[in-house]
């Protein structure tokens, strides 16, 4: 690639990537942190809990729409900007990136459809189980996304063949040597970063004089996931 064609793909994808990155870590933790509201809920009955979740679980919906909107971008790019990379590689990017559809995204968007609009239409027992697929599969989604990306970084598990990337261990191409650390830095980041905007929405509301007991049960619960996903 000629310097100048190589730098503005660079800032490109850069942008792009680095915009994409901040919906698919508040999908992730904001997922968990509805399960958690949710299952609060159906155990003791305080309605504070179902309070906290419809008003979330908004804030998700969104975040997960711009997450698939900016991730297919992303994804496009991988061709437009870098397909001689795309071309070599693809042997194993492209499987991993598909298992990721096949197993997380359409469980995330199939059951993202019974948490918002089925509370009324199912028992509150299958929409908490809806809630908790969507959470899972959040999880199985960055772990395929970090096993690529890993794979990249520290690859395993191939040969290369006539030039072109070629598997021959599907399980060393997955468990490559820095997938667990990557994978366990990036959940944990989307974790800490989801509890600082609620604790920061929180705040904010206090700081507007809205002193009630969703406000403050809001902010105790993001301070206690800082508390452990901090020094983790």
């Amino acid at each position: 690639m000629e310097p100048l064609a190589l730098l503005l793909a660079r800032i490109q994808f850069g942008f792009t990537i680095s915009f994409h990155i901040l919906f698919p870590a508040l999908t992730i933790g904001l997922a968990s942190y509805l399960a958690v509201l949710e299952g609060l809920w159906l155990r003791t009955g305080r309605k504070v809990y179902l309070d906290l979740y419809q008003f979330w679980i908004k804030v998700f919906a969104v975040a997960f729409g711009m997450g698939v909107v900016s991730g297919l971008v992303m994804a496009y790019q991988f061709g437009t900007h870098w397909s001689n990379f795309s071309r070599f590689a693809g042997g194993v990017t492209g499987p991993l990136l598909a298992y990721e559809v096949l197993t997380a995204f359409f469980l995330e968007a199939g059951f993202l459809g019974v948490m918002l609009f089925g509370r009324e239409r199912v028992g509150p027992a299958l929409h908490f189980v809806s809630t908790l697929a969507v959470a899972v599969g959040t999880l199985i989604s960055a772990t395929w996304i970090l096993a690529s990306n890993s794979w990249m970084q520290t690859p395993q598990g191939h040969e290369i063949i006539d030039g072109r990337v070629v598997p021959v261990d599907w399980l060393r191409v997955i468990f490559n040597p820095s997938f667990p650390y990557r994978l366990a830095h990036t959940v944990t980041a989307a974790y800490l970063a989801t509890a600082l905007m609620v604790g920061g929405a929180a705040a904010w509301h206090l700081l507007r004089g809205r002193d009630n007991t969703r406000v403050r049960t809001m902010l105790s619960m993001a301070l206690w996931m800082l508390l452990a996903a901090a020094p983790l």
